[in-house]
C-alpha cells in the first residue's frame, strides 16, 4: 500500500509593498521607464501647486508691505525655472560623474556653511544664522547644499568600502563629515535642519546595511543630542508645554503660529474657501509662504487639496522605493534611501507640526520651523530640492531596462518626424 504524498505547502504571496515597487530587475511587458515618468510628474505638479500657494500669500503680504507682489513673484519664479534647469542637468547626470562629484560637493557645501560664522557674511532670523549673504540674489541657505552633500557622500563611502562597511573604522569615516556637518548646522541654532539631517543619514545608512547595534548605539547618541539641544533653549522648553497643553499656552506668544494654523485647516472644510481667498494669510500667519503654507493650502484647497499633496509625496517616496529595488548598484540604492527620507520626511515632519502632531521645534523663533518640500517659498530649499530629484530621475533613467526603453521611444519619435518632414515636402 503505497503512503500518501503530503500536500503541497501552498506559496505565500509576495508582501504588499513588494508588489507595489515591483520585481527586481526588468520583467518582460513591463514599461521600465514608468518610475521616470511618474516620479517627475509628481514633482512637476508639487512645484506647481507651490507656486500657485506663494503666489496666493505673496499677492497680499508684499502688497501690504507696499511692494509690488507681481515681482516677488516674479523672482521666485526665476528661481524655480533655475531649479528646473538643475534637475534638467542632473538628471542626465550618470553615475560615474556623480560620485566624481561626491567630495567636491560635499566640501564646497561645508565651507559655504563655515560662512554663517563670518561677521558680515552671514545673516540671521529670530535667533537662526544659517543664512549668507549672496551678491545680486540676497541671501541663501547652505545648509540645503550639505543635504544634498551628505547623501552623496553616504553612497561614495559605502560603495569604497565594499563588504567591509559596518567595521568601526568605516563607520566612523562615514559619520565623521556627517557629525561636522550636523555640528555646524546646529552652531546656527537650527535644529530643524538637523533633524532632517539626521533623518537622511538614517535613510541611507539603512539602506546601506548597517547593523541594529549601531542604530541602537547612534540613536542613542542622537536622543540624548535632541533632548540636549531641546532642553537648554527656554523658547523650546515653552513649545512642547504649548504643544502638550495647546489650551492652555499663550495664544499671543508661543501658542499662536500652531492655534492660528489649526484655525486656517478647520475652517478650509472639505473643499475649502477657495483659492486666493484666506483669511489667516491677512497678518495672522506670519509665516504663510513658507513654514505655514500647507495651512493656508488648507484653507484654500480643503481637505481635498492637502490630501492630493500628501498623495504627491507618496508617490515620490514609491518611486524612490521602486528604485532601490530595480537597481542592481548599491550606490543609487544608498543615495536614494537618503533623498527619500530628506524630501518624504520632511514633507511628513512639516504637515505634522501643522495639524499638530508635532512642536515647532525648528528654530530659536517660535515662527519659524521647517519648510513644505517643492511648495513652501524659499530658493535655496526650492533649488536643491528640485537638484535632488534630478539626481533620482537620473538613476531611474538608468535602471534596467530603461535604457533601451528611452533609446526606443526616441528612435521611434525621429521615424514619425521623419515621416511627416517626408509627407510636406512632397506635398510642397
Amino acid at each position: 500500500m503505497s503512503q500518501e504524498q503530503p500536500a503541497p505547502r501552498p506559496q505565500r504571496s509576495r508582501p504588499w509593498w513588494r508588489v507595489l515597487t515591483g520585481p527586481d530587475g526588468p520583467v518582460p511587458g513591463e514599461r521600465a521607464s514608468l518610475t521616470y515618468y511618474t516620479l517627475l510628474i509628481a514633482s512637476l505638479f508639487l512645484l506647481v501647486l507651490g507656486l500657485i500657494m506663494v503666489f496666493s500669500v505673496q499677492s497680499v503680504t508684499v502688497a501690504a508691505q507696499g511692494g509690488n507682489a507681481y515681482a516677488a513673484f516674479a523672482r521666485y519664479l526665476v528661481i524655480a525655472l533655475v531649479g528646473l534647469a538643475a534637475m534638467f542637468a542632473a538628471s542626465r547626470a550618470s553615475v560615474p560623474l556623480l560620485k566624481r562629484l561626491t567630495l567636491p560637493v560635499l566640501g564646497a557645501s561645508m565651507a559655504l556653511q563655515c560662512l554663517v560664522f563670518v561677521p558680515g557674511a552671514s545673516r540671521c532670523a529670530g535667533g537662526n544664522c544659517n543664512w549668507v549673504a549672496v551678491p545680486l540674489i540676497g541671501t541663501a541657505q547652505p545648509s540645503e547644499f550639505i543635504k544634498l552633500g551628505l547623501a552623496l557622500y553616504t553612497g561614495w563611502v559605502v560603495v569604497r568600502h565594499g563588504g567591509r562597511f559596518g567595521s568601526v573604522r568605516s563607520t566612523l569615516l562615514m559619520l565623521a563629515p556627517a557629525a561636522v556637518a550636523i555640528m555646524l548646522v546646529m552652531g546656527g541654532g537650527d535644529l530643524g535642519t538637523v533633524v532632517i539631517m539626521v533623518m537622511l543619514m538614517a535613510g541611507a545608512l539603512w539602506m546601506a546595511g548597517l547593523g541594529r547595534g549601531w542604530f541602537l548605539v547612534l540613536g542613542g547618541v542622537g536622543l540624548v543630542g535632541f533632548a540636549g539641544g531641546t532642553m537648554l533653549s527656554a523658547n523650546r522648553r515653552a513649545r512642547i508645554m504649548a504643544w502638550l497643553n495647546p489650551e492652555g499656552s499663550d495664544p499671543l506668544d508661543v501658542g499662536y503660529q500652531p492655534l492660528h494654523g489649526r484655525y486656517a485647516m478647520g475652517t478650509g472644510g472639505w473643499g475649502g474657501v477657495g483659492p486666493g481667498s484666506s483669511r489667516q494669510k491677512w497678518g495672522y500667519l506670519t509665516q504663510a509662504d513658507s513654514d505655514y503654507v500647507f495651512a493656508v493650502l488648507g484653507e484654500e484647497l480643503g481637505l481635498v487639496g492637502t490630501v492630493v499633496v500628501i498623495v504627491l509625496f507618496a508617490v515620490v517616496g514609491w518611486c524612490c522605493a521602486r528604485i532601490i529595488r530595480r537597481s542592481n548598484d548599491l550606490y543609487v540604492s544608498v543615495v536614494t534611501g537618503g533623498i527619500m527620507a530628506w524630501i518624504v520626511g520632511q514633507a511628513l515632519v512639516n504637515m505634522s507640526v501643522v495639524v499638530g502632531l508635532l512642536p515647532v521645534l525648528g528654530r530659536e523663533d517660535p515662527l519659524l520651523g521647517l519648510p513644505l518640500p517643492l511648495i513652501s517659498a524659499g530658493g535655496s530649499s526650492l533649488i536643491f530640492v528640485l537638484l535632488a530629484i534630478g539626481v533620482l530621475l537620473s538613476f531611474a533613467r538608468q535602471e534596467p531596462g530603461a535604457p533601451e526603453a528611452f533609446a526606443a521611444r526616441v528612435g521611434a519619435m525621429r521615424r514619425s518626424l521623419s515621416v511627416v518632414t517626408s509627407r510636406r515636402r512632397n506635398r510642397a
